[in-house]
């Protein structure tokens, strides 16, 4: 069965090992984490404008591409806020980690007749 991509949403100041550690929480709970921060911030230069645009451009091309986007963190930004808005007006699932790990833990809860 293939797995579903999952944006994972956090904040700017979120450090990389964080970022790491929410990514295995995400695939632990059964989908493909996307973070265009930890990834593509490794090769582009975040303080030259265009490579800041850029990485803007691409992380709203994975943001259009995963089924849902998992806020994770306690802060919400505004560029989180805009990330959700674009999920909003995508119909994409929006939740957080917690709640990304409840409805797993019910879809595995037995079904009582």
């Amino acid at each position: 069965m293939e797995k579903a991509f999952a944006y994972v949403c956090a904040s700017e100041e979120t450090s990389a090992r964080q970022l790491r550690r929410y990514c295995r929480a995400v695939f632990d709970l059964g989908y493909v984490p996307i973070c265009p921060r930890l990834g593509d911030g490794q090769y582009l230069d975040l303080d030259v404008p265009d490579e800041k645009k850029a990485y803007h451009e691409i992380a709203r091309q994975k943001l259009g591409r995963c089924r849902m986007v998992v806020v994770c963190g306690r802060e919400i930004t505004s560029t989180m806020l805009a990330e959700i808005g674009i999920a909003e007006k995508r119909h994409l699932v929006c939740t957080t980690l917690g709640g990304l790990a409840s409805i797993r833990s019910a879809e595995a809860a037995p079904v009582l007749h």
